[in-house]
C-alpha cells in the first residue's frame, strides 16, 4: 500500500507539473501573458512532485533510523 502510495504521488506530481506548467510557461514566453490559475496549479504539481520523492526516499530500508 505505501509503495502506492509514493508512485501515486509522484505521478500525479509530474504530470500535473508537465501539463500547467507546460502551458503556464507556453503562455508567458509566446503570448506574454500570465494566467495565475496555471502558475498555481504548476507550482501545487511541483509540491506533489518534491511530496512524492521524499516519501520515496524515506522508505528505503538504509535511511531507517531504527536499526
Amino acid at each position: 500500500m505505501g509503495n502506492n502510495l509514493k508512485y501515486s504521488l509522484f505521478l500525479l506530481g509530474l504530470i500535473t507539473t508537465i501539463i500547467f506548467g507546460g502551458l503556464f510557461l507556453r503562455r508567458l514566453l509566446i503570448d506574454g501573458e500570465f494566467y495565475i490559475f496555471e502558475f498555481i496549479v504548476g507550482i501545487i504539481g511541483i509540491i506533489i512532485l518534491l511530496i512524492g520523492l521524499f516519501k520515496k526516499g524515506s522508505m528505503k530500508p538504509e535511511n531507517s533510523f531504527l536499526k
